[in-house]
């Protein structure tokens, strides 16, 4: 769907970046990454949201934790009053406390960004009480369908926020159960955007310069066939894209507590994902060999907990 114009409202989208406060200056970092990803993907149904939870900790509050929440309330709520005159609060701020884990012997945010998600999706169709901390009407994200999901470091290319909207709103998309309505048969939950690394990126170390591979706009070259979408018209997702609300929390919301590590591959193979590869989201490559295995060590680990 060609939405240059404007996403109509039916299609109202919340961009999410589930992370954790760890520092002030981390805190700082969040706010104007968020502040970016909108001045590039300005539009009236578009509104952003940061989820949050604190550090796993031996007790339930920190000495910091009081800073940290009177320093990105206080962000959030200036972000709104900068740009949010002519319209609703654009900017939000969901925060969780932590919680007994009796499996890890830690006190942490439940069921890490896989409960975040779950908890924003239940919050958006009228559950109350999932998060401590709320900066913003939440009675305006009732109207949400499609939830974008990034990382802390990714990047919101101009107009890709769009470009998603429109991806997910085609009919052929859009998802189809079956008969018993107990799974997707066609169309897709989720749309997942073809991933390359950040230019800043490229070039903070020789591991990136070396590893990295190609960085920044490459709009030719790089729009290819994907093996899994081409045998299969599914793809895998990787846990930033677009998702559809109620298709996911019918399909991917009943996972059982403290036996997931790696969330995103099962999301995709219930509620059916596809690859796109015409929409470019952009990230941070690991600048050091260590940084890069212990990725691949949280990788490795999921993958097999899924076999087992």
């Amino acid at each position: 769907m060609d939405f240059r114009l404007g996403i109509p409202t039916e299609h109202h989208t919340l961009v999410v970046v589930p992370t954790m406060l760890t520092s002030s200056s981390g805190i700082e970092s969040l706010l104007e990454r968020i502040e970016i990803r909108y001045l590039a993907n300005r539009d009236a149904a578009l509104n952003f949201a940061l989820l949050t939870d604190f550090e796993d900790a031996c007790t339930a509050e920190m000495p910091t934790d009081a800073a940290f929440i009177a320093q990105i309330r206080e962000g959030v709520q200036q972000l709104n009053e900068k740009y949010s005159s002519d319209r609703n609060d654009i900017f939000y701020l969901l925060h969780r406390d932590r919680k007994w884990n009796q499996r890890e012997l830690v006190w942490m945010g439940f069921e890490r960004k896989r409960g975040k998600l779950a908890d924003l999706n239940a919050t958006l169709r009228g559950a109350q009480g999932r998060f401590s901390q709320v900066v913003g009407d939440l009675t305006r994200l009732q109207s949400v369908q499609y939830v974008i999901t990034l990382d802390t470091d990714t990047q919101l290319p101009r107009d890709a926020g769009r470009e998603l909207v429109g991806a997910m709103a085609h009919p052929l998309n859009r998802p189809v159960l079956d008969a018993k309505g107990g799974r997707v048969v066609d169309g897709y939950t989720i749309l997942q955007p073809r991933v390359g690394v950040s230019l800043p990126s490229s070039n903070r170390s020789w591991f990136v310069r070396l590893f990295g591979g190609d960085s920044g706009i490459d709009p030719y070259t790089r729009v290819v066939s994907d093996l899994y979408q081409d045998l299969f018209a599914e793809g895998s997702f990787i846990g930033k894209g677009i998702y559809d609300i109620d298709s996911f929390e019918q399909h991917c919301s009943n996972f059982p507590e403290n036996r997931i590590l790696s969330h995103d591959l099962l999301e995709s193979c219930y509620g059916r994902s596809a690859l796109l590869t015409d929409v470019v989201l952009y990230e941070d490559f690991p600048s050091s060999y260590a940084a890069d295995v212990s990725r691949r060590h949280r990788w490795i680990r999921g993958d097999w907990q899924i076999a087992a």
